[in-house]
């Protein structure tokens, strides 16, 4: 059993690391963008629509970076917030990508688009469900007798 004090130096680290993580995001999404002029395309899953008719590699990967962006937010609120339901992550994580894509428009620095907030909620739910996964998992592991 971990004690109180062991439990907080951990919550500390991770806290750290997630900030630095964060910071790594708005570092990919914004500050290492130039300037160029306001762009939007709100029409949902337009992004799918071209990987199935277009240069399909190009799109895939658009698409998947998106989602594999935001699984560590995810997991960081599955681990540390015991309580926090699939509802407040995703009302959560949606709206922290949503605070990216306009902070992207009103910057010039990036193309607000739904697809990028779909995809960036979808990823940071996925690592919340699998963080809750592993969670129950190991209680139930620590719960069974092995004889």
């Amino acid at each position: 059993m971990m004690d109180l004090r062991n439990k907080t130096k951990k919550h500390n680290i991770l806290f750290i690391l997630f900030c630095v993580y964060i910071v790594c995001v708005l570092y990919i999404t914004l500050f290492n963008r130039e300037p160029t002029y306001r762009r939007r395309v709100l029409t949902p899953l337009w992004e799918y629509r071209k990987l199935l008719h277009e240069d399909g590699h190009y799109w895939f990967q658009q698409i998947t970076c998106n989602i594999i962006m935001l699984i560590p937010f995810g997991t960081y609120l599955g681990y540390r917030f015991e309580r926090m339901t699939i509802f407040q992550a995703l009302v959560l994580s949606g709206a922290f990508s949503v605070f990216i894509e306009i902070t992207q428009y009103f910057t010039r620095r990036g193309l607000l688009e739904f697809d990028d907030v779909f995809n960036n909620t979808f990823g940071a739910v996925l690592g919340f469900v699998f963080m809750k996964l592993i969670l129950i998992f190991r209680e139930y592991k620590s719960t069974v007798k092995y004889y």
